[in-house]
C-alpha cells in the first residue's frame, strides 16, 4: 500500500506544470501581439492595408501557443528520441536558402526558403534544437568532459559549421549567438578552463574575421563607434527608435497614440518593434515586460537547479537563449551595440521567430516539470525515510 501510495504521488508531480510560468509567458506573448499591431500600422497601410501583418501574425500566434503546449508536455524521452532526425533535418534546412532555388532573398539576406505561399528561416528552428542536441551530448560524456574538452569536438564541429551556413544566409548576429549559447553551454557542463579559454579565443577571431569581410558590416562598426557622424546612413535606425524612445517618457503616449511609429522607424514591426513599445508604454511599460521576463527565467532557473544532469543543462541553455535574444535586441535598440538583425521573442513580426520563442518557452517548461518531479521525489523519500542521493 505503502509503495502504491509513493508511485501515485510521483505520478501526480510528473505531470506537474508551472501555471505561474505559463500565465507570465501568455501574458508576455499578448502584451507583444497588442505591441505589433499598435507599431506595424503605419507599415501595414503602406504595404496592403492597415491590418495585414496583424492578422497574418494572429494565425501564426496562434498556431505558435499550440506548438508551445505540445512542447511543453511531450515525453521528454520522446522528444530525445526524435532529436537525432531533428538535427540531421536543421542542419539540411539551414543549408536549402544557401544552395537550392527554394531560398528566398529579403533585404539583401538569403535567410528563408519558401514552398508555396509558406516560408521558413530554418535558423531560427535550430537554435532550441540545437540546445537540446547540445545538452544530450554533453551528459552522455559528462565525465570525460570535465577532464578533456576534446571530448566536446564532434559537437563544437557541429556547432562551427551550422554558424557558417547561417552567416552564409548573411545573418551574422544569428551565427554568432549560435556559437555563444554553445559555449555557455560547454561552461555550464565544466569543461576545462584552457580548453573554455582556447575556445573563447576562437569565437572572438571568428567575430573579427566575419566582421571585416563585409563593407556593410565595417561601416556598421564605424557608425557605432562614431555615432554623429552617421545619423543619416548606418546610424538612422537607431537614431529614430531613440527619438521614439525618449518621447516616450515614464508613463507613454498611449496604446496606439505612438507617431514616430508611423514613418520615422524604418521596419518598425520587425527588430525595432520595442522602440513602438516604448513610445506608447514609457519606463512603466519596460518594467512591466523586463519584471515579466525575469520573472520567467529566474523562476525556470530556480527549478531546473534540483533537476537532472540532462534538464539542467538543457534549461540552461534555453534560459541563455531567450535572454540573449532579448537583451541583444534591446541593446541594438538603445544604441549600445551596433546595429543587427535580432528579433524580440514575442514582439517581432515573423513566423519563424515567433515558433522559436513559444517552442523554446514550451521545452523549458517541460524541463521544469522534470525539476519539480526531481524536488517530489526527493521529498517522497525523505518522507518515508529512505535515503537519497
Amino acid at each position: 500500500m505503502k509503495e502504491e501510495s509513493k508511485s501515485k504521488s510521483l505520478r501526480i508531480d510528473s505531470h506537474r506544470i508551472d501555471w505561474q510560468m505559463v500565465c507570465a509567458i501568455i501574458i508576455v506573448s499578448l502584451i507583444g501581439i497588442m505591441t505589433l499591431w499598435s507599431g506595424s500600422i503605419g507599415f501595414a497601410i503602406r504595404n496592403g492595408g492597415s491590418n495585414s501583418v496583424i492578422i497574418k501574425q494572429a494565425i501564426l500566434y496562434a498556431a505558435s501557443l499550440i506548438c508551445m503546449a505540445v512542447a511543453a508536455v511531450i515525453p521528454m524521452k520522446l522528444l530525445r528520441a526524435v532529436l537525432p532526425v531533428a538535427v540531421v533535418l536543421c542542419v539540411i534546412g539551414l543549408s536549402l536558402p544557401i544552395f537550392s532555388p527554394l531560398g528566398m532573398t529579403i533585404n539583401r539576406a538569403r535567410r528563408w526558403i519558401r514552398i508555396g505561399s509558406f516560408s521558413l528561416q530554418p535558423s531560427e528552428i535550430w537554435k532550441p534544437v540545437m540546445v537540446l542536441y547540445l545538452a544530450s551530448f554533453l551528459e552522455k560524456r559528462k565525465e570525460r568532459l570535465v577532464e578533456s574538452g576534446l571530448v566536446a569536438l564532434p559537437a563544437i564541429v557541429l556547432v562551427i559549421i551550422s554558424a557558417v551556413l547561417i552567416f552564409l544566409q548573411q545573418d551574422f548576429s544569428t551565427s554568432i549567438l549560435v556559437l555563444a549559447i554553445a559555449f555557455a553551454m560547454l561552461y555550464l557542463a565544466g569543461t576545462p578552463f584552457l580548453f573554455m579559454s582556447n575556445l573563447a579565443l576562437f569565437l572572438i577571431l571568428y567575430g573579427a574575421l566575419m566582421i571585416f569581410s563585409s563593407q556593410y558590416r565595417v561601416q556598421r562598426l564605424v557608425g557605432f563607434l562614431m555615432p554623429e557622424q552617421h545619423t543619416q546612413t548606418v546610424n538612422y535606425q537607431m537614431y529614430s527608435a531613440l527619438r521614439a524612445i525618449r518621447s516616450g517618457g515614464v508613463w507613454g503616449k498611449g496604446v496606439g497614440l505612438g507617431t514616430l511609429k508611423i514613418s520615422s522607424i524604418p521596419e518598425v514591426q520587425s527588430d525595432f518593434i520595442f522602440a513602438a513599445f516604448v513610445e506608447e508604454s514609457g519606463f512603466a511599460g519596460v518594467l512591466v515586460v523586463m519584471g515579466l521576463w525575469s520573472f520567467i527565467l529566474i523562476r525556470a532557473g530556480r527549478i531546473l537547479i534540483g533537476s537532472d544532469y540532462f534538464s539542467r543543462l538543457a534549461g540552461f541553455g534555453m534560459i541563455t537563449l531567450l535572454s540573449l535574444q532579448v537583451l541583444l535586441n534591446l541593446a541594438v535598440v538603445t544604441g549600445v551595440m551596433p546595429t543587427t538583425g535580432l528579433a524580440l521573442p514575442f514582439f517581432s513580426a515573423g513566423g519563424s521567430a515567433l515558433l522559436m520563442s513559444a517552442i523554446s518557452c514550451g521545452i523549458l517548461i517541460n524541463l521544469s516539470r522534470s525539476g519539480q518531479t526531481e524536488t517530489g521525489m526527493r521529498a517522497a523519500l525523505r518522507k518515508e525515510g529512505a535515503a537519497y542521493d
